[in-house]
């Protein structure tokens, strides 16, 4: 079985959403999106009853509820094998779920099948109320028969979701913040799970553990240094009661349960003699133990063909990028379904492209869009064909941003970041010295020329997408491209001033002091004017001196940039003002074209 539509109303910050999965769904996005409303609303749904925390009003969207709210949460569930509800009776019978008929087209549940293409599915929902008299979270967890049907607390007419089919499920979290001291050990419940699907307990081992604690060879008590205090307390104890209790000192309460609840994990690296306790490990080894082991966990209800869902929140979490890679491929072999939230655009970049949700929230309204809605197209350009594949990583890193800017080209992308380091790195932490470009502006990595197409492409995953174009004849066209195809959708394109490009403004940014930062920049020829520094930055002519495409120089006048107080403070001046115009601020280094004020002309 397979989750393939989770509807989402009133819950946390989410008003009303609706999110498709495919079998393995990466969610991305920016902060304060929804990815974690979404994991904890499939815990709610189909996770046991402390998954997560007991829910409050501000549990609800607006944090104060009032009678007539509720928080209503419905998911589809497809993948009933042979599509046959006869053969699922545990799902679809009178006092059970409504057979439905998945349409994956349109994303849709109808009451009767009209293609053979079209799924079983049933569906569940979760719904809670604020009771007021008693300031308590009612919930309850149900077959969900009809949208039009009203309120399951006031009719308490709607069938419950049975636990057993919860178990059949196995959905399983993990959150992002971790408790991991006690993981590995019988004092987590998942650990006693696994070694009870696994027939593991060691009930042997610890009764003979037991015993041998009961009467130790040497105990505490007979230390001939503790043994005068023992002895005295004896004594004391003595005159009190008529049995003359002695003092025992055990390591545990020498039954079988506190002997296990006082087993601790302890790790040995390279063959030690002496391991140390999990506390006493670095982070890493720390997260994974958790995960791993819900991993056998997971291997063990796939060799007994159970479900087996697993939602992580944030793998990135400690875990460096080589094992990030080994991780996401070891759940997704072993999950019949996985739900993953993540600010790793490395992370994301792993996934299949048609599995990346990018998810936005517009006060309160949840839009999920997949990064590919279907494998490309043979004719799809290969400018196009970058932004999904050589250049994925970089392209969700840009969608997670407020904001996604599309310069004409690579050199463009490649300026912008070095220009936000060099500053970045310089700050002097006053607010009104602040740059704010790389907190709500993400770059997209253009192809030459490309910046018609890439837009378009962009567009359909984010509503906010700029354009940024050169001041000559092909800049000038492109952005007439642009408004003359509606593109892009925020309705802003930026451009140079006539005749220049971006290396036209850094020389402009060297100029604020162009002696001490010309002076600064080691390049193996030096340039004597900011004008044939310009020159070189244009020219890919290497006998020539020419500086076109080259990185390394590139870095080097960045960080000259950087380094120079004056330079600095124009570069994020500039920053800022990219960063203003997006957000609607009006900045006097942009202003409008005459001709097309959705046009915004540099203007220094």
């Amino acid at each position: 079985m397979q989750l393939a539509k989770l509807e989402i109303g009133n819950f946390r910050g989410i008003r009303e959403g609706v999110v498709r999965f495919s079998p393995h769904t990466v969610l991305v996005g920016p902060n304060n999106c929804g990815k974690t409303t979404v994991i904890e609303a499939l815990a709610l749904l189909f996770g046991r009853d402390r998954m997560i925390r007991q829910l409050t009003e501000h549990d609800f969207y607006g944090s104060n509820p009032q009678p007539a709210d509720r928080i209503r949460l419905v998911a589809t569930v497809i993948g009933f094998e042979g599509d046959d509800p006869a053969q699922h009776m545990d799902w679809f019978r009178e006092d059970r779920g409504i057979v439905k008929w998945w349409n994956p087209a349109y994303g849709t549940v109808v009451p009767e099948r009209d293609s053979p293409a079209w799924q079983l599915a049933c569906q569940v929902a979760f719904a809670a109320r604020f009771h007021r008299p008693s300031l308590e979270v009612e919930t309850l967890r149900y077959f969900h028969d009809d949208d039009a049907v009203g309120d399951v607390f006031a009719d308490e007419s709607a069938t419950t979701f049975s636990a057993r089919l919860i178990r059949d499920i196995g959905f399983f979290l993990v959150p992002a913040a971790r408790t991991w001291d006690r993981t590995v050990s019988f004092g987590s419940e998942l650990f006693r799970r696994v070694i009870a699907a696994g027939e593991g307990q060691p009930s042997e081992s610890v009764l003979s553990e037991r015993d041998r604690l009961r009467a130790p060879q040497a105990s505490l008590e007979q230390d001939e240094r503790l043994a005068p205090i023992v002895d005295r307390l004896n004594q004391e104890l003595r005159g009190f009661f008529r049995t003359a209790p002695t003092l025992h000192l055990r390591v545990t309460a020498t039954d079988s349960d506190g002997l296990l609840e006082s087993v601790v994990s302890h790790y040995a690296h390279e063959g030690g003699n002496l391991p140390l306790p999990a506390r006493r490990h670095g982070s890493g080894l720390l997260s994974l133990q958790h995960l791993l082991l819900l991993l056998q966990f997971g291997r063990m209800r796939a060799e007994s063909h159970e479900g087996f869902w697993m939602a992580l929140e944030e793998p990135e979490l400690h875990v460096p990028p080589p094992l990030q890679r080994r991780l996401v491929h070891r759940i997704q072999a072993l999950s019949r379904q996985t739900f993953v939230s993540t600010h790793s655009p490395m992370v994301a970049a792993l996934a299949d492209p048609k599995g990346v949700a990018v998810l936005r929230n517009e006060n309160g309204a949840l839009t999920s869009v997949p990064l590919l809605t279907s494998t490309l197209p043979v004719a799809t350009p290969n400018s196009v064909r970058k932004l999904f594949q050589v250049n994925r990583v970089e392209t969700i890193a840009a969608v997670m941003h407020e904001f996604v800017l599309v310069p004409e080209g690579r050199t463009d992308f490649e300026w912008l970041g070095l220009l936000v380091r060099a500053v970045d790195l310089h700050q002097i932490w006053a607010a009104a010295d602040e740059c704010r470009f790389d907190s709500f502006i993400g770059v997209i990595p253009t192809h030459d020329g490309a910046v018609v197409r890439t837009v378009e492409a962009v567009a359909s995953l984010h509503p906010r997408v700029l354009a940024m174009v050169d001041g000559d004849a092909e800049g000038v066209g492109y952005a007439a491209a642009l408004v003359a195809a509606g593109t892009p959708n925020s309705g802003l394109i930026f451009r140079w001033a006539n005749g220049q490009m971006l290396e036209d403004i850094v020389g402009w940014i060297i100029e604020a002091d162009a002696a001490a930062c010309l002076a600064a920049i080691q390049l193996d020829q030096p340039a004597a004017t900011v004008a044939d520094l310009v020159a070189r930055l244009k020219s890919d002519a290497r006998a020539a001196q020419g500086l076109k495409k080259d990185t390394s120089s590139y870095e080097t006048i960045a960080g000259a940039i950087g380094a120079n107080g004056a330079c600095c403070a124009r570069a994020r001046s500039l920053l800022n003002a990219i960063t203003d115009v997006a957000k609607g601020v009006a900045n006097p280094l942009f202003v409008a074209d005459p001709a097309n004020p959705t046009v915004k002309v540099f203007q220094p």
